[in-house]
């Protein structure tokens, strides 16, 4: 095969942004749930609701790094079968 369907570096970005969505997420939520400890309805509602939505980011984000890996080793299982 001559060009690569998924770069390295696609990869790399795929898996920082997994990484940096957990840490916000935990982040998020963690900052909600003190806000509704010390009776601050309204600020851990909006938490929540940023936290629902960062969720769903982190979804596709683990979706799409699965695929590119599934596309990778498949690219890869290719590139070994054609060398003799």
């Amino acid at each position: 095969m001559t060009g690569r369907l998924i770069s390295q570096q696609t990869l790399v970005i795929l898996v920082v942004a997994t990484v940096v969505l957990v840490i916000a997420l935990a982040a998020v939520l963690a900052l909600g749930a003190i806000l509704g400890a010390m009776g601050d309805e309204s600020g851990s509602a909006v938490l929540r609701w940023i936290g629902a939505g960062l969720g769903i980011v982190f979804a596709v984000d683990v979706l799409c790094l699965i695929l590119a890996l599934a596309i990778h080793a498949v690219e890869r299982f290719n590139d070994s079968a054609d060398q003799p």
